[in-house]
């Protein structure tokens, strides 16, 4: 099967980034799927886009690395407070005893474009470029029934995250995901792990916010870094759903 994949990312001045996605599809979806990430760009709670740039690369099917989703537990939190509180919970079952630094820095990657990659013992940050951080990209999701990319027509929210979670962690030097949306209409986040799977917490921001970022937990020495790097960023992956 020849695949395509297909990367969204839509700005304006005003706000900087507004929308971006990405897909990966069967040669005879591409048209419609341009169409779709298109469509999605100009219609952003975060406003109206005067930059969009479509990216359109040829995958062949033995680049690509095939994962079954995490599996997902759900938390219902009344508040970010409580959200924060048992992120925490989580981090220390997996034996992490500066959980309270983390979150702190957390917030630092509120105005990051990706990710912010972070030693999980020395708290120092590893992303060769701090204001770009680590983009983890090339990735999409696939059912049984081979039709979960047309799931969802819009946006959905819990669906890209899954697969962007069990990309990431996936990779044995990744510890953990943190992650807020940073769009202000969707306040759930979550945190990841090979060892307890992806963990919905309700609430980790309050409704309207546009604060949103994420952090890779990372534990390796410099050849392992150089080598997660180049996963999360090139690797094509799909992620199989029951």
């Amino acid at each position: 099967m020849n695949r395509y994949s297909i990367k969204m990312r839509a700005s304006n001045k005003e706000e900087g980034h507004i929308s971006g996605a990405e897909r990966i599809v069967p040669e005879e979806e591409l048209e419609q799927y341009c169409a779709r990430l298109l469509s999605r760009a100009l219609r952003h709670s975060k406003g109206k886009p005067d930059f969009i740039n479509l990216k359109i690369e040829a995958v062949e099917e033995e680049e690509i690395f095939h994962l079954s989703a995490l599996p997902v537990t759900t938390v219902e939190t009344s508040g970010p407070e409580e959200g924060m509180d048992v992120v925490l919970a989580y981090l220390r079952r997996l034996g992490l005893q500066r959980g309270e630094e983390i979150l702190a820095l957390w917030k630092q990657s509120f105005s990051m474009r990706g990710a912010m990659l972070l030693d999980t013992d020395t708290l120092l940050r590893l992303e060769p470029d701090r204001e770009r951080g680590i983009r983890a990209t090339y990735m999409d999701m696939e059912t049984a029934d081979g039709a979960g990319r047309s799931a969802c027509e819009g946006k959905n929210h819990f669906h890209e995250a899954l697969v962007l979670a069990t990309k990431v962690v996936s990779h044995p030097n990744i510890v953990a995901e943190l992650c807020i949306s940073d769009d202000p209409d969707y306040v759930t986040g979550y945190i990841a792990s090979r060892e307890f799977g992806y963990v919905r917490v309700t609430r980790l921001k309050e409704m309207g916010s546009s604060n949103g970022g994420r952090i890779f937990l990372f534990r390796g020495d410099e050849e392992a870094r150089e080598d997660c790097i180049r996963y999360l960023q090139q690797q094509k992956v799909l992620v199989h759903m029951e």
